[in-house]
């Protein structure tokens, strides 16, 4: 073989190891027997794949997008400069950097070292399918709903700066970097700003939020949008009355929806339900009553929205193929969403909890849409952990059930306009859990829709849970200290 001349060109960002990782990671044996067979065939040069260098010309680093991502890469962390929600303090200012710099190492790893688990199936698959959109000539942006819409995003990136899978990642943890800014907005107008810097760090070193929110998935955009639709909500209801956070408010709302179609209809409950909150009146015994009607006239309707989504899901249609009106009239909508999950279970595989809805009587509807409800928010439970990856879910419901504790208790101490707030942001988090709990049937799903929910017991819970921890802790070095004392005041006295 001394006649052949192995170069060792990038081809990083176009078919090498980061694309088909998981099925041409070949060995070193394998890699020689195939120069000697290409040696055979009379070749005289071999491009050798290295996935651990980078593009070396400037041709290179152009086309292959790589000049780009390192550009983002350069933009998440000098984001400080141009927001002053991340520049307030030093603390705040090392949180985010820490919580990013987690999220770049998982984007490197994943895009120039090896590709983990999660990596694979959609985030590959919406990689390849953007890139290959991208190389086609015929193709136009045309504004469909759901994933489509992500790979045609990827695909305009792709197109305009070069098809990386690092690019593609760099725009996940910039739509991230964003929601840092929003979650830090949020909690100063929630007065909740005592413990910024552990709200932060509960909220980006999530290791969910890490793992899916530095790949090429959408879940990343449906978080930023949903906060950023919250935060609008929130500061036209402190302004009173219909004003331009309104505009704002739809807009970002009309964004989330695009990712998602379940998010249409939850975006509408979303913008209905701060028009009513609003133009509610302060005193005590109007709240009630006017809540009390907001309540029976916006949640039957997302509730019926759940339910067109889950049949449209079902029956694979489309919102531009078949109105929404005519679906209405001839679906048993009930039944839709029982066959739904039981489709669903069988192909679930080993993280199906396997929670059916019983349609056959009133009492056994509401029994088994309590506990589907339930094993979405805390399955996997502690007996049955047959895995590392079990164990992982377990513990993160664990702590999903003790923030869900705390939030509730700090909206029962809260008064107040601060209490009205928390709240609203209670139903918030009530309201689009239930709703993915009607759409999924197994954890490991239930763990990335559990994203967009997250930062909202966080922003609630954190506090509370900090301020008894803190409690906790100082009386333990009260204690500690006084025995200490106990002790030497003792040894005085023999001496």
């Amino acid at each position: 073989m001394e006649n052949i001349d192995l170069i060792r060109t990038c081809n990083t960002m176009r078919s090498g190891f980061q694309e088909w990782g998981d099925t041409l990671a070949y060995s070193l044996d394998k890699k020689l027997k195939m120069v000697g067979q290409l040696e055979r065939y009379g070749g005289q040069y071999i491009e050798g794949n290295w996935p651990f260098s980078i593009p070396v010309l400037s041709n290179d680093l152009i086309e292959s997008g790589f000049l780009m991502a390192i550009l983002l890469f350069l933009t998440i962390f000098i984001m400080p400069l141009f927001s002053r929600e991340l520049r307030q303090n030093k603390q705040i200012l090392i949180g985010y950097v820490f919580v990013i710099g987690l999220h770049q190492i998982m984007a490197f790893t994943n895009a120039c070292i090896y590709q983990t688990l999660m990596a694979r199936n959609d985030a590959r698959g919406f990689h390849i399918f953007a890139r290959e959109l991208a190389r086609n000539e015929g193709w136009n942006f045309d504004f469909s709903i759901g994933q489509e819409f992500y790979i045609d995003i990827l695909t305009t990136v792709y197109r305009w700066f070069g098809s990386s899978h690092l690019l593609g990642e760099q725009l996940s943890i910039l739509a991230f970097a964003l929601s840092c800014i929003v979650f830090l907005k949020i909690l100063r107008q929630l007065e909740a700003g005592r413990y910024r810097l552990f709200a932060l760090l509960a909220f980006g070193a999530y290791p969910t939020m890490i793992v899916y929110g530095s790949i090429t998935v959408r879940e990343s955009y449906e978080v930023f949008f949903f906060m950023l639709t919250v935060y609008f909500g929130i500061k036209m209801a402190g302004k009173g009355g219909a004003n331009l956070y309104l505009i704002a408010l739809i807009l970002s709302a009309l964004a989330a929806g695009f990712f998602h179609q379940a998010l249409i209809f939850y975006m509408v409950f979303l913008v209905l339900l701060f028009l009513a909150w609003t133009f509610l009146p302060i005193t005590r015994l109007k709240n009630i009553k006017k809540l009390s009607l907001v309540a029976w006239i916006i949640i039957p309707f997302i509730l019926v929205g759940i339910i067109i989504f889950l049949n449209m899901k079902m029956l694979d249609l489309r919102p531009a193929n078949r109105g929404v009106f005519s679906t209405l009239i001839d679906v048993n909508w009930l039944e839709a969403i029982s066959n739904y999950r039981v489709e669903s279970i069988k192909n679930s595989g080993r993280t199906a909890y396997g929670v059916y809805l019983d349609i056959t009587s009133s009492y056994m509807m509401v029994y088994s849409g309590l506990k589907l409800y339930v094993y979405y928010l805390f399955a996997p439970f502690p007996w049955n952990i047959g895995s590392l990856t079990d164990l992982y879910a377990s513990t993160e419901s664990i702590m999903r059930m003790i923030l869900i504790y705390f939030s509730v208790k700090q909206w029962r101490k809260a008064y107040g306009s601060q209490r009205r707030l928390l709240g609203l942001m209670l139903i918030l988090y009530f309201s689009i859990t239930f709703m993915w709990a009607l759409g999924t049937t197994n954890y490991g799903t239930a763990m990335r829709h559990h994203m967009l929910s997250w930062w909202i017991i966080v922003i609630i819970g954190i506090p509370p849970l900090m301020k008894k921890l803190g409690r906790f802790l100082f009386r333990s070095i009260v204690n500690s200290s006084s025995h200490r004392l106990e002790v030497t005041s003792e040894n005085l006295d023999r001496n």
